[in-house]
């Protein structure tokens, strides 16, 4: 656990080095992480379909992509009872109007810990983003993301703290960007928990962006769980600064073999 820790915060520190300007929030997959991981042996398959609606200005319209659609399909399997790795296809119809290959990605996600029985419960996920250049501006990122999470009665909170550092295009000398998340949800019955989801991009580690030119968004979501290997999340995004002024409807469908 030492070991780990100061691994940690010498790649927190590497990543703070420098600075750079914002990018956006990951629109390929809108997703708050869990500690939750795919059983051991398992896999579980999972399409993510996000569609920006409406974008008003020109940073949001310029950040947004309006009337793109994008759809990821991810593959995870359960290494073992803590640890699972992923494999993401992304495609998009983009501003040229075709719908085409948007680029890969391969996560390493852990947790550990009942969020229910323990004070909290942690985890993380390591994501190396390879895309193509003409669906994103940085094609080629590496993310870094702490999770915290607890369960407490019907009440479910979970907090990631996403940190991505790009490696080709735009800010590729310059650090890293701090792009928070999170959700709070109540379990109505054991099939369905309402939540309300949040999405940012603050800029800079080391000088955050006015918050004009930061992102923010929250998601009313739906959770369903209608059968036991299937899930369900649909919701509509609202952006809430001039950077970020617009709609966004996202849904996930996953099925565990």
């Amino acid at each position: 656990m030492r070991t780990i820790a100061w691994a940690a915060i010498s790649v927190l520190g590497f990543f703070a080095a420098t600075s750079t300007e914002s990018l956006a929030i990951d629109l390929y997959e809108i997703q708050i992480y869990t500690t939750d991981t795919t059983p051991r042996g398992r896999l579980q398959l999972e399409l993510h379909s996000n569609t920006t609606t409406t974008a008003t200005g020109h940073p949001a319209k310029s950040n947004l992509g309006p009337y793109q659609i994008r759809e990821t399909l991810e593959a995870t399997y359960g290494i073992t009872e803590h640890i699972e790795l992923g494999q993401y296809l992304a495609t998009a119809k983009l501003d040229n109007g075709n719908y085409e290959y948007a680029g890969s990605r391969t996560k390493c996600h852990f947790g550990f810990g009942d969020p229910e029985t323990w004070p909290v419960a942690v985890g993380g996920n390591v994501e190396l983003d390879y895309m193509r250049r003409a669906a994103e501006d940085n094609p080629f990122s590496l993310e870094l993301r702490p999770i915290v999470e607890k369960k407490y009665k019907r009440l479910w909170l979970v907090a990631d703290f996403d940190f991505v550092k790009p490696f080709n295009g735009p800010g590729t000398h310059d650090g890293v960007t701090l792009e928070p998340s999170g959700l709070i949800g109540y379990e109505l019955f054991n099939w369905v928990t309402p939540a309300l989801e949040y999405y940012g991009d603050l800029g800079p580690v080391k000088s955050m962006n006015a918050a004009q030119e930061q992102q923010h968004f929250l998601f009313p979501t739906v959770n369903l769980y209608l059968v036991p290997r299937l899930e369900v999340n649909f919701g509509v995004g609202f952006g809430l600064t001039r950077a970020s002024n617009g709609t966004i409807v996202k849904s996930i469908v996953g099925w565990t073999f």
